[in-house]
């Protein structure tokens, strides 16, 4: 399974930052790899949101849903979305650090089928990946 974690600082209160992270149209904002995000059914603030994401991965440009599938305010956000060749599983924790907060972002995809022999492969991929989207976490939420 390719797995990416990293720590991030907001200056908004925990409350703020969830809110801001919770609602999966700002990732075009926060996440340089990803080029849209749009709510396609529910309420962002709600578990059982969906939005189809068009992300660049290896070069490519990929359409998935995601769906929220756990909201717990203001520390816990787990979105998840999958296809024929993996499941993903995006999970974001918030804790109050001084006036503001600390965000742990961590994104699991577990291959499945054939897909399992490019195990390594992923795994390098998407640590390129994540040091881009790690980058643009932190310098959107600094700017907050």
């Amino acid at each position: 399974m390719a797995s990416y974690r990293t720590t991030a600082k907001s200056p908004m209160s925990p409350e703020k930052t969830f809110e801001y992270l919770a609602d999966f149209r700002t990732a075009a904002e926060w996440d340089e790899n990803t080029k849209s995000s749009d709510l396609v059914s529910g309420d962002p603030m709600d578990e059982g949101a969906e939005y189809k994401v068009v992300t660049e991965f290896a070069g490519r440009d990929l359409t998935l849903t995601y769906r929220t599938v756990e909201l717990r305010q203001p520390g816990r956000i787990v979105f998840h979305s999958g296809s024929a060749v993996a499941d993903i599983e995006d999970v974001i924790t918030i804790a109050a650090d001084g006036p503001g907060s600390e965000v742990t972002y961590e994104a699991n995809i577990k291959p499945k089928s054939i897909a399992i022999v490019l195990d390594p492969i992923f795994s390098l991929i998407f640590k390129r990946v994540g040091d881009r989207a790690a980058e643009s976490l932190k310098e959107t939420l600094a700017s907050k």
